[in-house]
């Protein structure tokens, strides 16, 4: 796990991340603290990047990737840091996937099986909830049924970036081989001629939907500034699938600083003391607020009728108490703290943020991390967050600037890394 933070005005924009990273082995965590999560996408313009999740693609690491772009892109500058973005994945379609075509396949037939796997579990589960024997026929008339339903759910969704164009043809020739693998118990003489087909479709509609499944995604986060941008941004995408030469990622959230968005505190990963410093209350502490609030007014509401019964009140008072609407006083109640967290918490802070240096901007995105690495520590959650703090600063005159920096190697020993 991680917690990477964000801290953005109009002077400049600071990243800081841990150094832990989790390792699943033989079903078991074991947690390092040596991750690199904070790059320079460029040594000679404004731009940085960071990531959190999975530190690979297709086997290969993040931190080489952003490496071999950067060599890539050498002096040359984007007008604007969306431009970057594009950029840098146009650059894993074209320079990085042609040669992991065995992992890209991989990957493809594990999601293929994750999903064969979940409409038969849920087919047999629909079966047996009505009482019906599991065999050819109520299998095969459940299966079609749920691939009905995924295909009804996700034709409605917006289509992930990368694969705007492609075409369910361009599909069935890349994945036919595999999906046959995958289906070859169950394409027997008793298979509907229609199975396979909506089986296809519904999976083509899966994978190239805004929606990330079966894979653990990886967050990259491009911040700084393009060539004709005054003030800076991030833009923060997910990334998880990539098959036929082509990454399948969606855009997560963004902010652009200007003169009317002034300023903003961003956390990554593992959000939750970061969000807390800003509004003022734990998010899970405040829907157990909002939760025992409507319970009581439930609670209260259903002793004074019961006392009205008992008192052998008129039925046209207890009823008046019958048709009070406990959600409608709940949600006047929710509105109401929501806009007082945002009056005297959230927009107080942005507006001290907006005229930080961008020196507090960076010690204030460390603190942020570090209480996260604390709260860890302290309590009896895995200690998913550690190791040292990582920290960069990012202006539009001085660029890319390390604050904090870790490195595997002895500086002192290694000056020639200094002097590419």
């Amino acid at each position: 796990m991680t917690a990477i933070v964000g801290t953005i005005n109009r002077r400049g924009v600071a990243f800081a991340a841990d150094s832990a990273a989790t390792h699943t082995i033989s079903s078991r965590h074991k947690i390092t603290n040596h991750a690199n999560k904070i790059f320079e996408l460029s040594k000679y313009n404004p731009v940085g990047a960071a990531i959190c999740g999975n530190l690979d693609f297709l086997g290969m690491p993040w931190e080489d990737i952003f490496k071999i772009y950067r060599n890539q892109l050498r002096n040359s500058s984007k007008p604007l840091l969306s431009d970057y973005s594009k950029d840098f994945f146009n650059f894993i379609n074209q320079k990085i996937m042609p040669s992991l075509c065995d992992k890209q396949k991989s990957d493809l037939s594990f999601v293929i099986n994750s999903f064969w796997e979940e409409i038969l579990n849920l087919a047999q589960d629909d079966i047996k909830k009505i009482g019906d024997t599991v065999n050819d026929e109520t299998l095969y008339s459940a299966l079609l049924l749920r691939l009905d339903e995924f295909i009804d759910l996700y034709s409605i969704k917006d289509k992930c970036y990368g694969f705007e164009d492609y075409t369910l043809e361009k599909f069935v020739i890349y994945a036919e081989d595999i999906i046959d693998n995958t289906l070859k118990d169950c394409l027997s003489s008793s298979c509907p001629k229609n199975f396979k087909g909506k089986f296809i479709s519904a999976l083509f509609l899966i994978i190239t939907s805004n929606i990330h499944v079966y894979l653990i995604t990886t967050e990259i986060i491009i911040w700084g500034y393009g060539e004709d941008e005054l003030f800076p941004s991030y833009e923060s995408f997910v990334v998880s699938l990539a098959f036929d030469n082509k990454i399948k990622y969606t855009s997560k959230s963004k902010y652009v600083v200007s003169n009317e968005n002034v300023a903003c505190v961003e956390p990554f990963a593992q959000t939750d003391v970061a969000n807390t410093v800003v509004r003022g209350i734990d998010a899970d502490l405040r829907v157990q607020f909002y939760n025992t609030y409507k319970s009581s007014l439930n609670t209260f509401k259903d002793e004074i009728i019961s006392k009205l019964q008992t008192a052998n009140a008129p039925m046209e008072l207890i009823n008046i108490f019958h048709t009070l609407d406990v959600d409608a006083y709940t949600d006047v109640y929710i509105q109401n703290m929501n806009e007082y967290i945002q009056t005297n918490y959230i927009e107080k802070l942005v507006n001290t943020i907006s005229y930080l240096s961008k020196e507090d901007l960076a010690d204030m995105a460390e603190s942020l991390v570090r209480m996260t690495y604390l709260k860890r520590r302290i309590t009896s959650e895995e200690e998913s967050v550690g190791g040292p703090v990582d920290v960069a600063v990012i202006t539009k005159g001085d660029g890319f600037i390390w604050l904090k920096r870790k490195h595997y190697f002895s500086p002192e020993l290694n000056h020639h890394y200094f002097e590419r």
